[in-house]
């Protein structure tokens, strides 16, 4: 059963939350299109009840923490719909800085990943966010995916950031609804 929990649990977000999480076996289409993602990973970020904001450079911050072998990857989803960012060494932390925008097609392989989107709105509740979609590539049937979701963005006026989440034990076909952040 997956789950998720704040790695600080000072942290207090007042505008970005990480909602809900699906991964599933990708459809014949998707691997029609992009057969490296065998399962397709959706993420929403959300804003606090009763809110709704445009926001510039909206980043979420992916890192695979399980499985450890290498070969599990986040690959180009037919639905990616932003900038794929590859940190430039193990130890970039999340922003805009230390971040490359890949210009392969597909995308390459990462096991960190920064997804930005230059422009964009979320509002509050469940399907009003933005969607990232990630494909991955070499989860086993049997095992679980574990990463952690940070996202950030900047406003006109501003810059926020919601908490570290942690993702943990998705296998296929779970679905984990909420917000944390």
């Amino acid at each position: 059963m997956p789950s998720a929990q704040k790695m600080d649990l000072a942290c207090n977000s007042s505008l970005l939350f990480i909602g809900s999480t699906t991964l599933r076996p990708s459809s014949p289409a998707i691997l029609e299109q992009l057969p490296d993602a065998t399962a397709s990973l959706s993420l929403e970020v959300i804003g606090p009840p009763g809110y709704r904001v445009d926001l510039e450079n909206l980043m979420l911050f992916l890192d695979i923490t399980d499985p450890t072998p290498a070969t599990v990857r986040f690959v180009q989803h037919p639905a990616t719909n932003y900038h794929w960012g590859l940190p430039q060494n193990p130890d970039t932390p999340p922003g805009m800085d230390g971040w490359n925008e890949d210009t392969h097609k597909p995308y390459l392989p990462t096991r960190r990943l920064r997804g930005r989107k230059d422009h964009d709105k979320v509002w509050s509740g469940a399907a009003n966010g933005s969607t990232y979609w990630v494909g991955v590539n070499g989860l086993d049937a049997t095992e679980s995916l574990s990463f952690t979701a940070y996202a950030m963005a900047e406003k006109t006026v501003a810059t926020t950031n919601g908490c570290l989440i942690q993702m943990k034990d998705f296998h296929l076909d779970d679905v984990l609804t909420g917000t944390w952040g």
